[in-house]
């Protein structure tokens, strides 16, 4: 197993948490994902205008869609956007 295989699921391990995700109509999977909190939202000016919650999946695990539903922490929460997918992981940003 090559370096970052072994470090990718030490990070996911260590700060992942499992939430349950679904893609209507089919049943929610339990998927381990990264959240990072408070994301800064940026103006036309880059200024800060909000703050959001992000989650991130292994690509092997989940690919994100818009409008999948992730339930977290007694909370369910549509996707609103994919923000990134560097081909080994990807990140959405979850609306409200």
């Amino acid at each position: 197993m090559d370096a970052f295989s072994t470090m990718d699921d030490v990070v996911f391990d260590t700060l992942g948490t499992v939430a349950q995700v679904q893609r209507p109509p089919n049943p929610s999977a339990p998927i381990r994902l990264i959240v990072r909190d408070g994301v800064e939202r940026l103006g036309e000016f880059q200024q800060v205008v909000g703050r959001a919650r992000h989650v991130v999946a292994r690509n092997r695990e989940w690919v994100f869609r818009r409008g999948d539903a992730v339930l977290l922490e007694g909370r369910t929460q549509p996707v609103e956007a994919l923000v990134g997918d560097d081909g080994l992981v990807n990140e959405a940003v979850l609306h409200g």
